[in-house]
């Protein structure tokens, strides 16, 4: 999930905010202190509040980083997508993408807790939406291909169980992990677009 908006960033703030990253994956939102992301970042005590002033601060904009992450991801699979490209080949492009963010664990596990975040913080929702509506946009993107109807509640629904099926191979052995993703995304996608099957 590398980031394009990270590259306006000063290398302080990256580095925040890739710390931040890492200490939510390693402790969950209640482990994320401006005081741990000093200490995993290496940083002199008071870094982080220099930046982000508030904790509502520093999780904002955690959440836009890995927005900004994921959209970038998503991003590169519409730059692969061809005109008159198969539907099956499309599909594979998605399931390359959704496969490729376990490479990423900790932003995974991170994207994971804000999502919970989300939930009651509207400011971390508005972070997160814009990687929602472009990856939403992406896959319906696909079923327009494949004829599919209702594409918007169908793309919903696809994005929703690749979320689970996601969470689901962290909990399994790192070899297993990305071979479990592709053939548990094929058999959901499949159930929308069975031409695909």
């Amino acid at each position: 999930m590398s980031t394009h908006e990270s590259a306006t960033l000063s290398p302080r703030m990256r580095l925040i905010l890739e710390s931040a990253t890492k200490v939510v994956a390693a402790g969950g939102m209640r482990g994320l202190t401006h005081r741990a992301v000093d200490a995993e970042a290496g940083l002199s005590q008071g870094s982080t509040s220099g930046y982000l002033r508030t904790r509502l601060a520093l999780v904002s904009a955690l959440a836009e980083f890995i927005a900004a992450g994921l959209i970038d991801s998503v991003e590169e699979l519409a730059g692969e997508q061809q005109a008159g490209e198969p539907v099956a080949t499309v599909v594979e492009h998605a399931l390359d993408l959704f496969a490729g963010w376990l490479r990423e664990p900790e932003a995974l596990l991170a994207k994971a807790e804000l999502a919970q975040e989300a939930m009651r913080q509207p400011e971390v929702a508005e972070a997160l939406e814009p990687a929602r509506l472009r990856i939403e946009g992406i896959v319906g993107q696909i079923l327009v291909r494949a004829g599919v109807g209702d594409v918007q509640t169908s793309a919903q629904a696809i994005i929703a169980a690749m979320e689970g099926v996601l969470a689901s191979a962290l909990a399994k052995p790192t070899a297993e992990r990305e071979a479990y993703v592709r053939e548990v995304g094929k058999r959901i996608i499949t159930a929308f677009v069975p031409t695909v099957g």
